[in-house]
């Protein structure tokens, strides 16, 4: 390689003085610098030919680029439709349960579509699953309650029948007696 060089033959390109060489020169490093005390003027300035300051090594760096090769990632996010549906299921119950449950069961089954297309992309399925079991308890309490005031509803109006069975009703009605005593003869 050295013979591809232009120039007379036996010198080399880094021993002309016109050019620089292509590596720094390699030598001791200059010894470390000590801070300047706090209460010496000037003490908020470098000294001259310092440079920057070395950068930190990259497991000290924060906030840029991926995390480091060997580290876990993160937890999935939550999806929103599960968390939603379960909080609407809890406060459906004590609010008003058959509209509750309702808008929890369509917002559990659409998030547990989209937990299962997100490819593990997104968590959330115990929560749209949790939301899912008490819409449906829901459901079947209000259920129970509805039969029950319908039946208690129906022994209520059969039992009585409309009518009280205490006081007498005449069948048929009849002039007064004193009517007929003083009935005219001719």
């Amino acid at each position: 390689m050295a013979e591809d060089l232009p120039g007379p033959p036996g010198s080399n390109r880094d021993d002309r003085p016109g050019q620089r060489p292509t590596e720094p020169p390699r030598g001791p490093a200059p010894p470390p610098q000590p801070p300047p005390s706090a209460g010496q003027p000037g003490g908020d300035q470098q000294p001259p030919g310092s440079g920057p300051p070395a950068p930190q090594p990259a497991a000290q760096q924060s906030g840029w680029g991926q995390p480091g090769y060997g580290s876990p990632p993160g937890p999935p996010p939550t999806e929103g439709m599960a968390t939603a549906a379960l909080v609407v299921a809890i406060v459906g119950f004590f609010v008003c349960a058959p509209v509750g449950a309702i808008v929890a069961l369509v917002l559990a089954n659409n998030a547990k579509q989209r937990i299962e297309a997100s490819g593990g992309r997104l968590s959330g399925l115990e929560q749209a699953r949790a939301a899912r079991v008490i819409a449906i308890i829901e459901l079947v309490l209000t259920a129970i309650v509805v039969v029950v005031l319908a039946v208690g509803a129906l022994v209520a109006v059969n039992t009585s029948g409309g009518q009280d069975e205490s006081v007498p009703v005449p069948t048929t009605m009849s002039a007064p007696r004193s009517m007929h005593a003083g009935s005219f003869s001719s």
